[in-house]
């Protein structure tokens, strides 16, 4: 414990004498020689600068700022608005940099419809909007935006020999999350809907990889001459349907 205070201790005395020194740069100041720097040019907001004279842009989201803990001989300008400068720690947990991380981390859903991943990015995209002469846009609620569903990784064709295990994989999107099935297709017409009690076709749906993102399999084992057909990932929610298909074919392997 004492060796942890000793090396804090010294770490804040190196970061103070680097701020010091370059302090020590900074003239009188003299707003009138400052720059003009408009607060529509900076997303993050405006802060003064080393030298607490002149406004200049402050460090947006992710981008590398100064922390005590971290001695650096480059001085960043200050996190913005909403904004506050943390820790980034590798696999050992020891810190490695710190960068400029949203204080309201939550998903919202924006006046113009879309999604944002916390506030920070919202105010952003605001921004933005008003440089384009667009509306500004506001929280219009502190959750996702609903969406209609979207098959982001349709299933895919597959020819494989009979007795042997096929697997079918459906990854969709949407808020709120889709019921998924799957509907087979005989080559005569006739049709099932899956999951059902067959012990040799059966379904499995899990979330992820991504927040609002669920994946589904089929699986077939076994694969049968009566398997050829065309299955469909069809994902529905309250706001839509929608659907992909592919066709699995199945070789025969004959006895010798």
């Amino acid at each position: 414990m004492a060796t942890l205070r000793l090396l804090t201790l010294l770490a804040l005395t190196i970061f103070c004498s680097i701020v010091i020194a370059q302090n020590r740069s900074c003239e009188p100041c003299d707003s009138s020689k400052c720059p003009l720097t408009l607060d529509k040019e900076c997303l993050a907001g405006l802060t003064l600068d080393k030298c607490g004279c002149c406004q200049v842009c402050a460090q947006r989201e992710s981008e590398l700022c100064n922390h005590p803990e971290i001695p650096s001989s480059k001085q960043y300008e200050a996190c913005g608005e909403n904004l506050q400068c943390k820790l980034r720690m590798d696999h050992r947990g020891v810190a490695r940099e710190a960068r400029c991380e949203c204080n309201d981390q939550v998903e919202m859903c924006g006046s113009d419809g879309k999604t944002y991943r916390n506030y920070c990015h919202l105010m952003e995209s605001s921004k933005l909007a008003k440089v384009e002469q667009k509306p500004a846009i506001k929280v219009f609620k502190r959750k996702p935006c609903d969406s209609a569903p979207e098959i982001t990784l349709p299933p895919v064709s597959v020819s494989n020999k009979t007795g042997s295990n096929v697997f079918l994989t459906c990854e969709v999107a949407g808020v709120p999350l889709p019921v998924v099935e799957w509907v087979y297709t005989a080559t005569t017409g006739k049709q099932v809907v899956y999951p059902t009690d067959d012990d040799r076709i059966s379904t499995l749906v899990r979330g992820g990889p991504n927040a609002h993102v669920l994946t589904s399999w089929l699986q077939i084992q076994s694969l049968q001459p009566i398997d050829l057909g065309t299955y469909t990932c069809v994902a529905s929610n309250t706001l839509g349907r929608v659907e992909k298909s592919c066709t699995v074919n199945v070789e025969i392997v004959r006895d010798l």
